[in-house]
């Protein structure tokens, strides 16, 4: 692996945990986690989604679903019902609660989208590092993309 792929792949790590952690924060207000946001986002614009078809959107298993789906429901966010056709399969949908919160998570983390855009300009890779540049772990890895530059330089 090259150094410019390290810091690629750093650059990408810290740039997700900044954009995942904005909706992290809020849902765990709700005590829930980041999984019960995954969940909540492909009901929400996948309205009417079979559990099967659900998971096998996420790559989880089943085990790994039914506490996830279980809250999801006892807190109001999303119902099920039987499919029309074949009623031993269950189809998801998001109530006007589970709408509005995927809202308020969608709102923050394009929020923060815009905000490193319009500080950052256009370019993916400085909107990259635009993200990471809220980690404070970034900051001990800046120094290997001017190791890549003056390697560049050389």
């Amino acid at each position: 692996m090259t150094q410019n792929n390290d810091y690629e792949l750093f650059l990408f790590y810290y740039a997700y945990q900044t954009f995942t952690k904005t909706a992290d924060d809020l849902i765990a207000e709700y005590d829930m986690s980041r999984q019960h946001h995954r969940f909540l986002f492909f009901i929400n614009k996948l309205p009417g989604i079979t559990t099967k078809k659900l998971l096998e959107n996420l790559e989880i298993s089943k085990q790994g679903s039914h506490a996830t789906l279980k809250l999801l429901k006892a807190k109001g966010l999303i119902y099920d019902e039987p499919d029309l056709t074949d009623r031993r399969l269950k189809r998801l949908y998001p109530t006007s609660e589970g709408k509005a919160l995927i809202k308020k998570l969608n709102r923050a983390q394009s929020d923060l989208f815009n905000r490193i855009k319009s500080e950052f300009g256009e370019d993916w890779y400085a909107i990259m590092e635009g993200f990471a540049s809220y980690r404070q772990g970034y900051k001990d890895i800046r120094h290997l993309k001017q190791d890549i530059e003056e390697g560049d330089a050389t």
